[in-house]
């Protein structure tokens, strides 16, 4: 359930693309302008199943993007199709983890929509009260597919 009904989440749009470059700065101090809107103009191109994009929390349909995350969906060795969602960013008032939660189900439409059997989310290292929060959520029911989120910690924050 998402612990913050105004947070607002959607696929990048072309506009957010440079509202979201202080998000990406914040998170990856070396990435370059110019760099962060090639990456946001790629993933503008979700193709015909959503299988891979950015999507966007605002606290407000006409608000800037305060939280960000990149997902594609890849085969996997034990898992079948998967979504993977990593890179996840966010500046808020707010919890943190209200972004996070306003993202998950969002993840979980995208992989149902992508045939993904499964929704692998990779936090940063030092995230560990998330990750925390997302162990408990376990699996996903109201899906045509049981959706499970899979959960991992990525040690190495670029």
């Amino acid at each position: 359930m998402n612990a913050d009904p105004a947070l607002v989440v959607g696929l990048l749009r072309a506009e957010d693309a440079a509202l979201a470059y202080p998000l990406v700065r914040a998170a990856y101090p070396a990435m370059a302008r110019g760099t962060w809107m090639r990456l946001a103009r790629r993933a503008l191109r979700t193709g015909p199943r959503g299988r891979h994009g950015i999507l966007v929390a605002r606290h407000g349909p006409a608000c800037a993007p305060c939280g960000l995350i990149s997902f594609r969906c890849d085969p996997d060795m034990r898992h079948g199709r998967v979504l993977t969602a990593e890179h996840f960013v966010a500046l808020t008032f707010g919890e943190v983890w209200s972004v996070l939660d306003a993202f998950l189900p969002a993840l979980e439409n995208m992989a149902c929509k992508a045939g993904c059997g499964s929704a692998r989310v990779i936090l940063p290292g030092n995230q560990q009260a998330l990750l925390a929060r997302m162990a408990a959520r376990g699996r996903v029911a109201g899906h045509p597919v049981a959706i499970r989120t899979l959960i991992e910690i990525s040690q190495n924050m670029a």
